[in-house]
């Protein structure tokens, strides 16, 4: 998933109060995940810590990412198969479940029922 050879790393002047030392110094990291187009800024005194801090946080927002983009997909398959199904639920009363036909999900039908639980089938 995250690989630093597919990060660009720039260094620039930080921006902000700070004298002398500001405008010398390229302190300023900016890293940039090539694959998905995602920028962290981090901007301190020291660099090498600011390029650690950089691709620390480039890493947790590009692991995210892609979890988002697969939970997305999950939803989107659930949403096609909910479409697509004439029959939404079966109700066993000998057994006492009920199984949700999209999810694939079996709850009581006490709970269902009664109780108005249709969270257990999602």
């Amino acid at each position: 998933m995250f690989n630093e050879k597919d990060v660009s790393i720039e260094r620039t002047k930080g921006k902000g109060p700070g004298g002398q030392h500001r405008n010398k110094t390229e302190s300023m990291i900016k890293a940039t995940h090539l694959p998905t187009g995602l920028t962290i800024a981090v901007d301190g005194r020291k660099q090498h810590t600011n390029k650690r801090e950089a691709l620390k946080l480039l890493e947790e927002k590009v692991i995210q990412y892609y979890q988002q983009q697969k939970a997305d997909k999950k939803k989107k398959v659930r949403d096609n198969k909910i479409k697509e199904r004439d029959i939404i639920r079966t109700y066993d009363y000998k057994k006492g479940v009920v199984k949700d036909l999209r999810t694939g999900k079996t709850a009581s039908i006490k709970n269902v029922m009664l109780k108005g639980r249709l969270d257990l089938l999602r």
